[in-house]
């Protein structure tokens, strides 16, 4: 199995072509995340289903930016409840395209509807792995993307998705906004 270039891939890539600075974070044991993050971050199923079931809202995508060179699409993104367009997550992914069903494609270039949303809603078969649980320190992109962070550390994930054939349908960083326990 193919590894990461470091954990926060792809999200390090976008911002070294960004000229940004590397992200501070911390590798986390899952135990150590507390709740409600550990609840939305310590799983191996989608990150799509669980928030819609916490923030009690359909997600939508907000693409902050993206590149296509055919093989793989690339985006960063903000995720924001339907209902009233709060912020759920931030995040980075790489989705290799011909991993996908060819009517799923155009789908996920438009960038309005979440990965996890399209493989659920295609039924396509697929598996989550988590490679690391994250302790991220919220730098000026991270806060500018949330509009505001009320905290000195976020949480979030480094995941990977494959198809049940072994091929890796996406690499992806997600993370959380500042939570309270619902």
């Amino acid at each position: 199995m193919p590894t990461f270039p470091d954990l926060l891939y792809p999200l390090s890539f976008m911002r070294m072509t960004r000229k940004l600075p590397k992200l501070n974070f911390s590798e986390l044991d899952a135990s150590q995340i507390p709740e409600p993050y550990a609840s939305l971050l310590v799983h191996d199923g989608d990150m799509t289903s669980r928030l819609e079931a916490y923030h009690e809202s359909a997600l939508s995508v907000s693409p902050l930016r993206s590149s296509n060179d055919g093989k793989s699409y690339f985006r960063e993104v903000l995720l924001t409840t339907t209902e009233n367009d709060q912020p759920v997550e931030y995040g980075a992914i790489e989705i290799t395209l011909k991993h996908l069903p060819e009517e799923v494609r155009p789908l996920v270039i438009e960038a309005k509807q979440p990965l996890g949303g399209l493989l659920n809603q295609y039924r396509i078969p697929y598996s989550s792995s988590p490679r690391a649980f994250l302790k991220i320190i919220p730098d000026g992109p991270i806060v500018e993307a949330f509009g505001s962070v009320e905290s000195d550390e976020l949480y979030g994930r480094s995941n990977q998705i494959t198809g049940f054939n072994g091929d890796i349908i996406a690499r992806i960083v997600e993370i959380l906004p500042t939570l309270v326990l619902n």
